[in-house]
């Protein structure tokens, strides 16, 4: 009798991890994978993310209980429907891409009946991606945010959380309208101020001058632009209203900022930068510990620098709720 297969579908930096992840435990499966790439696939391989490869696609999950597609999102809707009639009944399918409202759509509009379907989106802090990059423990300690829509089949539910929790991670159950808003906030948005940052300076007639000076701040604050452009291009086309709720925001403190310079309040300013390198700070250790419960802490007479210039700690901007009446 065949083991139970799961199959992989996108062996970058998500897929070969969670292969990896998956491989090093005790185990009566077996994992397949599968890539357009070829030297994608065949690296996965030699890692010892995969057990095998497949090249043809509907090869690569026949049979499979369990079918994870950690691709871009701009291709998910496409293997959708290339693989919509050829699921095993019963499979599970869950995708790891950082937008989920339309991921949900698809799937409720492409895939059988028969197939139970969840959106996931796996938090992970990486410098570098590609198949080259994965890690077994990359998940460890981490987020996993899971998206069920009110269809959603238990079955789904309990194979994402428990994925989730096999590799590392702690789930977090959220809507799927209400993830791409927080995530507009902190995954889009910081990739959006990224290529302000580098266009407004290099669209300059002194940046032949200027680049010579730029060192690690620059460098730091442009690191984004060196992923796939695709990551953030294909959230920003399918989740629009999300992120222009954001760059309103981010608009609207860059105008108060301003201000203040113009006013010439050094207090203000230095305090600010305290504020804000201590919430840093708070969010750094909470991140490695996993420890993302919140503390109750004592009212204070008067607010923070922070929170009376820009609204620290109010929910995110102009976000209507997604739950139904």
């Amino acid at each position: 009798m065949p083991k139970p297969r799961i199959t992989i579908i996108g062996l970058g930096l998500i897929g070969a991890s969670i292969g990896l992840a998956l491989g090093r435990q005790q185990r009566d499966f077996e994992i397949i994978g599968h890539d357009k790439s070829g030297a994608a696939a065949d690296q996965a391989k030699k890692l010892g993310a995969v057990d095998k490869t497949e090249w043809n696609l509907l090869n690569a999950c026949d049979g499979a209980g369990l079918v994870i597609l950690a691709l871009p999102l701009g291709a998910i809707r496409e293997t959708m429907q290339a693989l919509a009639g050829d699921l095993a009944a019963g499979a599970v399918v869950l995708d790891t891409a950082s937008v989920k409202a339309p991921v949900l759509a698809w799937a409720a509009e492409l895939l059988p009946s028969s197939v139970a379907f969840i959106g996931t989106h796996p938090i992970v802090t990486s410098d570098q991606a590609g198949t080259a990059a994965a890690r077994a423990d990359l998940f460890e300690r981490t987020s996993w945010a899971i998206c069920p829509s009110p269809a959603t089949d238990e079955r789904a539910i309990k194979s994402a959380s428990d994925l989730a929790t096999r590799l590392g991670a702690k789930p977090h159950f959220l809507d799927a309208l209400e993830h791409d808003g927080l995530t507009a906030g902190v995954e889009q948005l910081p990739a959006l101020a990224s290529m302000a940052l580098l266009t407004s300076a290099a669209s300059q007639p002194v940046w032949r001058e200027m680049r010579r000076l730029a060192g690690g701040q620059f460098e730091s604050s442009t690191r984004l632009l060196s992923t796939d452009p695709t990551v953030f291009s294909d959230a920003m086309l399918y989740s629009p209203e999300q992120v222009l709720r954001w760059i309103d925001s981010f608009i609207d403190s860059m105008a108060t900022w301003r201000e203040v310079i113009a006013a010439g309040d050094n207090d203000t300013i230095q305090n600010a930068f305290a504020e804000a390198a201590a919430v840093r700070d708070r969010w750094l250790s909470d991140r490695s510990k996993g420890n993302w419960e919140e503390a109750p802490t004592p009212p204070v007479e008067h607010p923070g620098i922070l929170a009376s210039l820009f609204g620290l700690g109010r929910r995110s901007p102009k976000r209507q709720s997604s739950k139904p009446a």
